[in-house]
């Protein structure tokens, strides 16, 4: 009995966990990207799309009025710039998944694309 509550209480706590992650979050409208600038010196990019910028809540970025950007430390930061560059040169709407701040900015963690 004591086996089967701890594992309740496990699984309870992962949930819970899970949740909290993808509060933190902030999912775009679906919009066109306006323009996208390459990094200076590092590789990453930012990138403004024609709808509102979103915000994750946790933390807050204290830079809004220039798009998002993405962070040269992730994993997935080259399939994140091929997926954008694709999306500009084709006209395709994308939406943006971002979780944190790099820069300032929204930070990228996932980019969608669709007709």
């Amino acid at each position: 009995m004591k086996t089967k509550a701890l594992f309740f209480a496990i699984v309870f706590s992962m949930v819970i966990r899970s949740n909290l992650a993808i509060a933190d979050q902030a999912v775009s409208e679906w919009g066109r990207i306006l323009w996208f600038e390459t990094g200076w010196s590092a590789d990453t990019m930012a990138v403004m799309l024609n709808v509102e910028t979103v915000n994750p809540t946790n933390p807050s970025c204290n830079v809004l009025d220039a798009g998002y950007a993405l962070d040269p430390q992730d994993p997935g930061v080259r399939v994140h710039q091929a997926a954008i560059m694709g999306a500009f040169f084709s006209g395709k709407q994308v939406r943006i998944r971002a979780e944190g701040c790099v820069y300032g900015k929204p930070k990228i963690i996932a980019v969608a694309v669709k007709n």
